[in-house]
């Protein structure tokens, strides 16, 4: 039976560098989580202002893993259009960063970035 996990970027104004949870606890930016085929990431973002882009690229991180991204939707995804996804059949450890802009209060934009998130797939049991 398939699992949806939570993943919550919080982003802080004057910060550049975005945090990151799962399922409402803290992660450090290069920590990895365990999924299996067919569970979803839901994307929810936590900050100041109204997210005006935001894109999702992911890379293997070991050669066992297969493709360019470990969702079904692939890779360079637009998380303001879909913000949860679908993890993929392929076996391994990818990561990926999200990259965003967030509508100020004074009409500008402040740009965000979620370094390192690792997602490992198939190792959970």
């Amino acid at each position: 039976m398939s699992q949806t996990y939570q993943l919550t970027v919080t982003y802080v104004a004057g910060q550049t560098i975005a945090t990151w949870s799962l399922d409402g606890l803290l992660r450090t930016n290069d920590d990895t989580f365990f999924v299996a085929p067919g569970d979803k990431v839901a994307f929810r973002f936590d900050g100041p202002g109204d997210l005006a882009e935001c894109v999702l690229i992911s890379g293997q991180m070991e050669s066992r893993s297969h493709g360019s991204s470990p969702f079904t939707e692939g890779n360079r995804i637009n998380l303001k259009a879909n913000s949860t996804l679908t993890v993929g059949k392929a076996e391994g450890t990818w990561g990926f960063t999200v990259s965003f802009s967030a509508h100020a209060g004074d009409g500008t934009t402040a740009f965000y970035y979620l370094p390192d998130p690792e997602m490992e797939v198939g190792s959970r049991f």
